[in-house]
């Protein structure tokens, strides 16, 4: 069966591209299926054909696109496009579906939230919800200014119940979307994230970087934390630098704070919150760092300390625990659910409990052990192969169905 991957953000850096890269060498490997990744993005083409993956661009313009999505939105506006297309126009409201057919393509696979399964009307697709943050922290600007948030309602209400199949994070994340979009339970699969490509070749010693190598180039000091995060509100940088502030005063210890990932706007302040907080100094904005440098971010950090509000689940807590790095987390329950006794959870409302579970951390190195065993635990638990099975459990339950009509 030939399965097309949707890949529409840019593959540089930051937790969506690992994701998506993730998630696309997983589907490549899955036996008795071929992949194929559409990108509306020419960069993306090289990157994914260096990995041996079968690529092609497709960049469709406003009317194209708007007749595709109009098709979708309105069924009786098909009957229209129908009789034109009889007349000549045949690509009319089925752009996309005769792309796919053109390629031999029998179903669709999103890994991220995206409007382009409204324009699909001769292909199935399998529809992947990280987060519904929106719905669980609407207050923050990136998912209410500009009507983000009515944006993601759309999308999800006009997808999610088509679906042949949904993938989420978590128990957490599977139930709020059979509740709040009422999509049949038994239809929402549970797929945890992996760690990165880069961080589990890391581990498993293929090497490119090192602590001591991102320490020079970074001038990073020998006792720093890591956050690799995008410079979001919810983010909680701020948080953060509260509780290193909070460490230095009350406890007299100074530690880095190494902070990768781009400016979504909120860099700025950042600064002057950090000057204000006289931490502007122990504050290390890295921006986009090289894939081979995050694992060796990680390797060398004291701990992640990961106070995003956002979830349920997050990358980075499972990847640093692969490597040995301690985690310090926001205290949610579903983030306890995600990390067990594998992280220190620390309360936002009191940048005090940061600072008491890093001087734990600096000084206790009983303590440090106690959550490198049970990070290394919980990544064991975290395997490619049981990814791989239920991602072809989907797919083949699908191949079975498709069997039953002619191409």
């Amino acid at each position: 069966m030939r399965i097309a991957v949707f890949v529409e953000n840019a593959l540089r850096s930051g937790g969506a591209f690992q994701q998506t890269l993730s998630m696309v060498q997983t589907l490549q490997s899955l036996p008795g299926h071929d992949i194929v990744v559409m990108t509306p993005i020419a960069e993306n083409i090289d990157r994914l054909r260096e990995g041996k993956i079968e690529a092609h661009l497709y960049a469709d313009g406003i009317w194209t696109r708007f007749c595709d999505t109009i098709s979708g939105l309105m069924p009786r506006s098909e009957q229209v496009m129908h009789i034109i297309r009889r007349i000549g126009l045949k690509s009319l409201g089925q752009n996309l579906d005769l792309r796919l057919d053109r390629l031999g393509i029998d179903i669709a696979f999103f890994n991220a939230r995206s409007a382009t399964p409204i324009r699909l009307s001769k292909h199935p697709y399998v529809f992947t919800v990280w987060d519904l943050c929106h719905r669980d922290h609407p207050e923050f600007p990136e998912v209410f200014a500009n009507r983000e948030f009515e944006r993601r309602e759309q999308i999800l209400k006009s997808v999610l119940p088509k679906a042949m199949a949904v993938i989420a994070d978590s128990d957490t994340g599977a139930d709020k979307i059979a509740s709040w979009y009422s999509v049949d339970r038994a239809r929402v699969h549970v797929i945890p994230f992996l760690p990165s490509a880069s961080v589990r070749a890391y581990a498993a010693g293929q090497r490119s970087s090192s602590p001591q190598a991102v320490r020079q180039k970074y001038g990073l000091p020998e006792d720093y934390i890591f956050y690799p995060a995008q410079m979001w509100a919810h983010k909680n940088h701020l948080y953060l630098f509260e509780g290193v502030a909070e460490l230095k005063s009350r406890y007299g210890f100074s530690v880095g704070i190494a902070l990768s990932g781009g400016d979504k706007g909120n860099q700025n302040y950042l600064r002057a919150c950090a000057h204000s907080l006289g931490i502007e100094d122990q504050v290390f904005f890295l921006g986009f760092v090289d894939d081979g440098e995050i694992p060796a971010l990680y390797d060398g950090a004291k701990a992640l300390v990961m106070p995003s509000y956002f979830g349920p689940t997050n990358l980075p807590p499972v990847e640093a625990a692969l490597l040995g790095c301690p985690v310090i987390y926001t205290d949610q329950p579903a983030f306890r659910a995600q990390m067990g006794d594998a992280a220190l959870y620390c309360d936002l409302s009191d940048p005090t409990s940061l600072a008491d579970h890093l001087r734990s951390i600096l000084q206790d190195t009983s303590a440090v052990e106690r959550l490198k065993a049970a990070g290394s635990a919980l990544a064991g638990t975290l395997s490619e192969d049981v990814t791989t099975q239920k991602l072809k459990d989907i797919f083949d339950a699908y191949a079975l169905k498709r069997r039953r009509w002619k191409t």
